[in-house]
């Protein structure tokens, strides 16, 4: 089987980005601004009605699903793992991710939905509905694993697709490196659940609140805990103040790249596909920080996917790296 750069497991979901105004019915009712929650059937139907003479933007998403089609753009081979629905809004997921990138996603059930509802800033609240991903397990898992130079392993919201992705984990290759992004959904549950996980991570990606919720500590704490604990480097995203890179060799700091921002929805996991990028470029860490900076603020200027880099954009932008 061919090798690929990258093999991500997670939710793969259909977004669906709507741009509320500031007297929104439900405003007052929804988290706070950047949160993530889940939604169950009686949630998602009081939603689809307030929503319902609104027309969302529609685009793929999913933390691992994104990362994968970052790369994609970039020009490095990804595929994903995970489930998405036997219906319309599946197909839609495995097109915009393509054949390759979904040969061993599986098809059945109701594809999961994220409602993303910007404010007039730009800022996002994600609403969860999660469908056929928490069907996930390790009967999904292909016969083969393709061979990869790294893991991109992301949250659902029940408990029971961690043990798919634990018995993925069981099965890579001592050479496959592991990155974990937990989101706030994994966060929430608590550092214990995902130990075994955790001390084969090589690259950790996480915002300083999900840091302190997975941890149940102080930033610093928990920052160092998860280093002695076995993680490689902690990626502390701090969104428009940049990101921290800490590992047992000291720390580095990763100044934001400038952009109009119109939709921070996936900033993270583009960052993430940037930083996997770099690393795969083989460039230093400094240089990776700045490319997977400047491959979030790209993204950040267009609603969902529209305006991830393209691989000659990417190109260009890894040769000034070199050339500094």
């Amino acid at each position: 089987m061919k090798s690929v750069d990258l093999i991500g497991c997670g939710a793969l979901n259909l977004d669906l980005i709507y741009r509320l105004p500031a007297g929104f019915a439900l405003w007052d009712r929804l988290p706070p601004r950047g949160a993530e929650t889940s939604l169950d059937d009686a949630q998602r139907a009081e939603i689809d009605e307030a929503l319902t003479e609104l027309q969302p933007f529609r685009s793929g998403g999913g933390q691992a699903a994104n990362v994968v089609y970052g790369l994609c753009r970039l020009g490095h081979s990804a595929v994903m793992i995970g489930r998405v629905g036997d219906d319309a809004e599946g197909e839609l997921l495995r097109d915009e991710l393509g054949l390759q990138a979904t040969q061993h996603v599986t098809r059945a059930g109701h594809s999961g939905r994220v409602y993303v509802l910007l404010d007039e800033g730009g800022e996002r609240r994600n609403l969860v509905w999660p469908g056929t991903n928490d069907d996930f397990g390790p009967a999904d898992l292909p016969r083969k694993l393709p061979r990869a130079r790294f893991a991109y392993l992301t949250s659902f919201v029940g408990d029971a697709p961690l043990e798919g992705q634990l018995a993925l984990l069981e099965r890579l290759p001592a050479t496959t490196e592991v990155a974990f992004d937990p989101g706030e959904l994994y966060a929430g549950k608590g550092v214990k659940r995902f130990m075994p996980l955790l001390q084969q991570t090589a690259y950790l990606f996480a915002t300083e609140q999900e840091l302190e919720l997975l941890c149940g500590v102080q930033l610093e704490r928990a920052i160092e805990f998860l280093v002695n604990l076995g993680v490689g480097t902690v990626v502390c995203k701090m969104g428009e103040r940049g990101a921290r890179l800490v590992s047992r060799h000291g720390e580095i700091y990763v100044p934001p790249s400038p952009a109009a921002v119109v939709d921070v929805t996936g900033a993270g996991d583009l960052f993430a596909a940037g930083f996997i990028g770099a690393l795969l470029e083989d460039l230093p860490l400094e240089s990776v920080g700045r490319l997977a900076a400047w491959t979030a603020s790209r993204g950040i200027g267009g609603l969902g996917r529209s305006a991830y880099p393209d691989a000659a954009a990417w190109h260009e932008q890894v040769e000034l790296e070199r050339s500094l």
